[in-house]
């Protein structure tokens, strides 16, 4: 992390830095712990150039809602770097998972936009993720987004002829699978794997690192399938807080598929014998 970058902070936020120290995880961004002079501690990460945290801040500002998944609070931010409060992390406890579900919940019931994608496009870990053009609610609209927004991008990216057949099959049949939520879109974590969600020490959830967007809550759901660490008392949770449409279990799959996508794109190997797999499912 370039000393240029702290002293920006420091000119920018009005408070020396005590100390830092470097944390670990996360592809996109160097991410450390800040002391400042008063003692206050907050999060901080970092790029090398671009952007990318324009569309982070705005998905983080928008997910306050009552009783709904935690995220943290923006403490400042500029081209090169995202200051964000620091939060003690506790130990998950038997109820975690009942009370993750109910949160996820209320945030997608509470946090509404007007059409499908988000303020400007952002990325999906390293992967760039299509926000916009917005699609508008109607009728199968939600279907076309999944495809022109989500799925299309990464086959084309993937650039596996013999799946890019398939996919096209698979096109024809998203009108079929994906039916359009009840209501308007929910704002989206959009990369909602375990390793993006905890708990604080009085024990509410908190999500961190979104790639937000509007879409089908759904999706989420299908996100969270992707690596485990969500048991059935998340799901019957919020299955008990807000409403999903029947056959919604059968669909995660398929939301999941654009996530696989990614990882083969990345790291190839198993993953795309898992996305042929997943594809075959509804073919």
């Amino acid at each position: 992390m370039k000393a240029e970058c702290l002293i920006r902070l420091e000119e920018e936020g009005g408070k020396k830095i005590r100390r830092t120290h470097k944390l670990s995880g996360g592809d996109a961004a160097e991410a450390m712990q800040v002391e400042f002079e008063d003692g206050t501690l907050a999060f901080l990460k970092t790029v090398a150039s671009g952007n990318p945290f324009e569309i982070e801040v705005l998905g983080l500002q928008r997910f306050k809602c009552p009783d709904g998944v935690r995220v943290p609070e923006v403490l400042g931010g500029t081209d090169a770097y995202l200051l964000l409060e620091w939060i003690d992390f506790g130990i998950p406890r038997l109820e975690f998972q009942n009370r993750m579900g109910e949160a996820l919940a209320l945030s997608h019931l509470q946090c509404r936009g007007e059409a499908y994608g988000f303020d400007g496009d952002h990325y999906i870990g390293v992967t760039p993720q299509q926000n916009i053009p917005l699609i508008s609610v109607q009728p199968g609209s939600w279907a076309v987004f999944w495809w022109s927004h989500r799925l299309e991008p990464m086959f084309r990216r993937l650039g596996d002829q013999a799946l890019s057949r398939k996919a096209l099959r698979l096109s024809d049949c998203l009108a079929d699978l994906l039916p359009d939520p009840e209501a308007a879109p929910s704002l989206l974590h959009g990369d909602l794997w375990s390793g993006n969600v905890n708990v604080d020490i009085a024990g509410r959830p908190v999500m961190f690192d979104p790639a937000p967007y509007y879409g089908h809550p759904e999706a989420d759901l299908g996100m969270t399938r992707m690596f485990g660490g969500f048991d059935q008392n998340f799901y019957d949770a919020y299955s008990q807080n807000a409403f999903l449409l029947t056959g919604w279990e059968e669909r995660l799959e398929l939301y999941m598929l654009y996530h696989v996508l990614n990882h083969a794109c990345i790291f190839n190997g198993g993953y795309r014998v898992q996305a042929e797999r997943i594809i075959n499912k509804y073919i």
